[in-house]
């Protein structure tokens, strides 16, 4: 019995890698709207120019 619970934890343990894996791969797949492209223009702008004011959270 001990010995099919740590295989079905193993299995449960490589699905989540899996998954893991999937949902990197699929990150950058959805093109950004319109409004993110504008605010991402603006961060990179003002990261240039030195005015951006990060808080810590």
């Amino acid at each position: 019995m001990a010995e099919a619970k740590n295989d079905i934890n193993d299995i449960l343990f490589l699905l989540q890698k899996i998954e893991s894996i999937i949902d990197t791969r699929l990150i950058g797949d959805i093109e950004p709207d319109d409004d993110e492209i504008s605010l991402i223009a603006e961060y990179q702008e003002r990261k240039k120019s030195g005015t951006l004011i990060l808080h810590e959270i």
